[in-house]
């Protein structure tokens, strides 16, 4: 009797459940890939940044280091995926195809003539494709176009504004005598005013 209902069990069982045993432990587990960044729902992994500065996405700054390097990637790409959230929310402003292809020329061009080795070398390294970094470069265009045809509008800065400003209450004004004496001698700060007034 108990084989009978045990048989039945697992045959009312949908598929794959009981037959099943979960696969076998192959070993300690690996990281694939890290998360770099999360923004809203979206996830910048590290291996994005990793190849973005493989292929030199941006062009270096004089005497800036690996790591600066990254972080600006990455601080470009979260930009990115703020201003691809409020593009969606609105319109798509779909960029030239042709401008899309000279600025992934651009980029080959800048790493062959750093590197010396040929741009694609780096893809197939990078674990990338010449159709990944131009959808990079279209989406990047993208959101630099809308940032200048629906916000730059908005923005009217006139000579006279600035004229104004920095001729008018902002300016910059020298400091205080007192200022200036508690900043030269930093000594002044544990003595008391009168032996500080005296000192300078």
């Amino acid at each position: 009797m108990r084989i009978l209902v045990a048989a039945l069990l697992l045959g009312l069982a949908p598929a794959g459940t009981a037959a099943e045993a979960p696969p076998p432990a192959a070993g300690p587990a690996v990281t694939l890939d890290r998360i770099a960044a999360v923004v809203g729902e979206e996830v910048v992994l590290e291996g994005e940044i990793s190849r973005l500065a493989a292929i030199g996405f941006l062009p270096r700054r004089e005497g800036e280091a690996e790591l600066a390097y990254r972080d600006r990637l990455l601080d470009l790409r979260v930009v990115e995926l703020l201003r691809e959230k409020e593009l969606r929310l609105l319109t798509g402003l779909e960029p030239d195809a042709g401008e899309v292809n000279a600025k992934l020329d651009e980029v080959a061009v800048r790493y062959e003539a750093g590197a010396g080795e040929p741009f694609d070398r780096v893809l197939e390294r990078a674990r990338t494709s010449r159709d990944e970094v131009r959808e990079w470069i279209r989406r990047g265009i993208a959101l630099e176009s809308y940032a200048r045809e629906r916000l730059l509008p908005t923005v009217k800065v006139t000579d006279e504004a600035m004229r104004a400003y920095y001729e008018g209450p902002f300016r910059p004004r020298p400091p205080r005598a007192a200022s200036r004496r508690s900043l030269r001698s930093p000594r002044c700060r544990t003595r008391s005013a009168s032996s500080c007034a005296s000192a300078s």
